[in-house]
């Protein structure tokens, strides 16, 4: 799998409105959410472009201003993945939070207890076979990890105390549009000089992730 890159803005003011000039605004629905597995959609969507997104407008006319990590971007399929998921949160369409299990436990998304290196899960059931107490709290260094995956005990996602994830479930969540309302996503139409010259549009620098 390519390495995910991620981007910096470096201009504070990113209010656009009506498609501005130098901003493109590619129209989405529920439709063009991306799959993980059949009848299952993600919380991202996917664009055939590398300009920097740097806002996302609902259905009601709403803009919001994406978190730097909330935009992914790979050099090797040209494309752009934005996760909706706080924008989800914001407007109240999280009906169920997503969960982790382990072979003594079940873990729900506890995005109050994030740090900065790790993402929270709190406890919420406990396996009836399990003779010890589980950890109450755990961390993983993905948002979205996989069955296979370790999730740490430590809050900064490091050492050796770890247990192996057997289940995930993606969050559930109201679907954004019916019918022929759209979202919009907007794209910086910039480009940065190989040798660090002109630049236009909003500046920006990719980083590793």
């Amino acid at each position: 799998m390519a390495a995910r890159n991620y981007i910096i803005l470096k201009n504070r003011d990113l209010a656009v409105t009506k498609g501005s000039t130098g901003c493109t605004r590619i129209a989405f629905k529920q439709s063009d959410l991306n799959n993980i597995t059949t009848g299952v959609k993600a919380t991202t969507v996917t664009f055939d472009t590398l300009n920097p997104c740097v806002a996302v407008i609902d259905a009601d006319g709403v803009q919001w201003d994406l978190n730097s990590k909330r935009v992914r971007y790979n050099n090797t399929t040209e494309q752009t993945t934005i996760d909706l998921i706080d924008i989800l949160y914001a407007k109240g369409l999280i009906t169920t939070p997503a969960t982790i299990s382990t072979s003594q436990a079940t873990y729900t998304r506890y995005r109050e207890k994030d740090t900065d290196t790790g993402y929270a899960w709190a406890r919420t059931a406990v396996e009836p076979s399990v003779e010890t107490d589980p950890p109450y709290r755990l961390y993983t260094k993905s948002e979205a990890p996989a069955v296979g995956d370790v999730a740490y005990l430590d809050s900064t996602t490091s050492g050796s105390n770890t247990v192996a994830i057997t289940a995930v479930t993606n969050p559930a969540f109201i679907p954004i549009t019916s019918g022929d309302e759209t979202w919009d996503a907007i794209f910086t139409v910039s480009t940065v000089s190989p040798s660090g010259g002109t630049v236009t549009g909003i500046a920006y620098e990719i980083v590793d992730d």
